[in-house]
């Protein structure tokens, strides 16, 4: 579950503006146990959506025969159309344009029989001017009208039906915009760090310090070789200042971000709950998911900023600039 997951999530570290990269460095530790969890996570979530594929594979004829019953379309037209679906599925060559030939005509039965409107009648539809289409939708509104004066209940419950469909999709939606507007929140906090005023001229200085350092390098016996060892100082001391000014702050992002995280997950249990229900109520067949995977998308969400905590500490050791290269 999501908060067994929580629960093996590393720490940051800290010194992470040193230069200690080696083997069993701070830095070394904490990548063996972000890959630990990583690998665990990714084969939790994986399994999850391959048991929900085939649920919803082995419920897929069924899921169409509602959805097309729900428009009117009689059983019998509906199974017909799902059995060219399948065998266009195979189909090559001439037997996919016979395929598609049967699938268009079935497809102009179905608006006929769900709408009693045919084919030949849209296609005139599109040849009249304005004033004969106004006439053709008042009477189709006249008809429609009396099909409801004719049976008012049957009308009453299919509106009821529809304004709880509809009312449960907007619970689902406003849960759902309400919790990625909160992640987002977080995000935009991660790309405004990323672009930060004094962090860029910082980036520009080392930039125009290495571009300087390069050509040194390029003289043949390095006769500056005095300014090199400045250039290195300096461009190291930017780089720490750097590291310095980012990190806490990224860090500082990421403790707020795992709060969220944490108090999300049982607003996303109840979004899972929601959608079960929106699956059930659209297909008439009852697919409830193994609640946990969106907490689960969560949490691998924040590992991978957790995973790149280290991204401002690229401080070359002086070796890099000094000998040959």
């Amino acid at each position: 579950m999501p908060e067994a997951f929580i629960g093996m999530l590393p720490d940051p570290p800290t010194g992470i503006c040193s230069t200690n990269d080696g083997e069993n460095s701070p830095k070394s530790d904490f990548i063996g146990k972000i890959s630990d969890v990583k690998e665990k996570l990714d084969e939790e979530i994986s399994r999850r959506k391959h048991e929900m594929e085939r649920k919803m594979e082995n419920n897929e004829d069924k899921m169409m025969q509602n959805a097309m019953a729900r428009t009117g379309v009689s059983p019998q037209l509906a199974q017909q159309m799902m059995a060219l679906e399948k065998a266009k599925k195979g189909a090559t060559g001439d037997q996919k344009k016979a395929i598609d030939a049967q699938i268009k005509a079935l497809a102009g039965k179905m608006v006929e029989e769900s709408t009693n409107i045919s084919m030949g009648e849209i296609d005139n539809l599109k040849k009249m001017d304005k004033e004969g289409q106004k006439a053709w939708a008042t009477a189709y509104a006249t008809e429609k009208q009396a099909e409801v004066m004719a049976d008012p209940k049957a009308y009453q419950d299919k509106n009821a039906a529809a304004m709880k469909d509809y009312q449960l999709l907007q619970k689902q939606k406003q849960l759902s915009d309400s919790l990625n507007a909160q992640a987002m929140k977080y995000w935009k906090q991660f790309e405004e760090l990323e672009a930060d005023q004094q962090a860029q001229a910082m980036l520009s200085k080392i930039d125009k310090a290495e571009a300087r350092l390069s050509e040194l390098y390029k003289q043949e016996n390095r006769p500056n070789d005095n300014e090199i060892r400045s250039l290195v100082n300096q461009i190291r001391e930017i780089e720490t200042n750097y590291c310095n000014l980012q990190t806490p702050k990224y860090i500082n992002i990421l403790s707020r971000y795992i709060s969220f995280m944490q108090a999300s997950l049982t607003p996303y249990y109840r979004l899972e709950k929601l959608t079960n229900q929106v699956m059930a109520s659209q297909t008439g067949v009852k697919i409830d998911a193994e609640p946990g995977l969106m907490g689960l998308e969560s949490v691998k969400a924040y590992l991978g900023k957790l995973s790149d905590v280290y991204r401002f500490s690229h401080i070359r050791p002086e070796m890099v600039y000094i000998g040959a290269e």
